[in-house]
């Protein structure tokens, strides 16, 4: 029988519980293991889960990282000496490091994959601030700036022109289930938004981006799981006072029928950033289904409103995945 940890912080949430249930009724041995199991003694020298093993299982998925890249390498670092190889989800966190689960990371990786993102401007809140303003008032690109940037999916340097104009999106690097999103439609908001934010840049270490403001009545979210899209809902907005999509943010979802060539890029998008078992989000440039950017691919993504919408059973789709997967 193949075995499955599944890793997370914080509370177990009711996603979890689903995917525990899942496998039960699967008949597939699946365990919940707390971050907070995490142990070692340097007497011993041995990382322990507090009476488990990470060795034992057959599969390690790593559902949330977050705040936990200590843990989750002292977890791996303990499966070395054992000779043993566990099926290690998602491929970032066996071949990558905390930065590439990053936003500002991913957008340098889609776009280097040919995938179109939005136009985003990487810095310090006060960098993206004086870019803006620079941006504004000459209609060119801000020379002193060190800006990252994209422009139509191709990689641009900081002398490059571009035309980015209000409104504008400042969004958190770290992501979190849609918040640290905001929206400015002038430099005295975007003064303000700068103002309120920079405590949490210096002191909590939050980096934040900038990106154009692509006009739509929804966007989608695909579920993507190894090789496959399971499928798409459309996700809107129901109060003119909220420009986020996301179904925690109290947005409609229902289901969504896409073209094969949206799925494909999904599946795409969520390989390029190394994540097996991902939410990637598409809007559509004037709503044309021809012209698809991708805004993010999520790690550990949340399922509740895409099972409301599709009626698909996402937690028994993710225990099958884990269990093809087995070496």
């Amino acid at each position: 029988m193949t075995k499955i940890a599944v890793f997370f912080g914080g509370k177990i949430s009711r996603h979890l519980v689903l995917v525990r249930k899942a496998a039960k009724k699967l008949g597939v041995e699946l365990d919940l293991i707390s971050y907070n199991k995490v142990f070692f003694d340097t007497k011993s020298g041995r990382v322990e889960l507090k009476g488990k093993d990470a060795a034992d299982y057959d599969v390690l998925f790593f559902r949330t990282t977050g705040k936990h890249w200590e843990e989750v390498d002292l977890i791996l670092e303990s499966i070395k000496e054992t000779g043993k190889r566990p099926v290690i989800v998602d491929p970032i966190v066996e071949h990558g490091k905390p930065s590439f689960a990053k936003k500002a990371w991913q957008m340098l990786r889609l776009t280097e994959a040919g995938i179109e993102v939005p136009r985003t401007i990487y810095g310090s809140l006060w960098t993206l601030y004086e870019c803006m303003l620079n941006l504004n008032s000459r209609n060119d690109f801000c020379a002193s700036c060190e800006c990252v940037t994209t422009f139509n999916g191709v990689k641009k340097s900081s002398s490059s022109s571009l035309n980015l104009n209000f409104p504008v999106i400042v969004k958190g690097s770290g992501g979190n289930r849609g918040e640290r999103v905001f929206k400015a439609n002038n430099l005295e908001e975007l003064e303000k938004l700068v103002r309120e934010l920079r405590k949490s840049e210096t002191e909590e270490g939050r980096r934040y981006m900038l990106q154009e403001y692509i006009e739509n009545d929804g966007d989608y979210r695909v579920l993507v799981i190894g090789d496959k899209a399971l499928g798409a809902m459309k996700r809107s907005s129901q109060s003119r006072n909220e420009f986020r999509n996301n179904y925690s943010a109290g947005g409609k979802v229902e289901v969504a029928q896409l073209p094969q060539e949206i799925y494909d890029l999904a599946v795409r998008a969520a390989k390029s950033c190394g994540i097996a078992i991902a939410g990637v989000d598409v809007a559509f440039r004037d709503k044309e289904r021809k012209r698809p950017v991708v805004w993010e691919v999520n790690k550990g993504p949340q399922f509740k409103g895409f099972m409301k919408a599709t009626g698909i059973d996402a937690p028994a789709e993710i225990v099958k995945y884990l269990v093809s997967i087995k070496k």
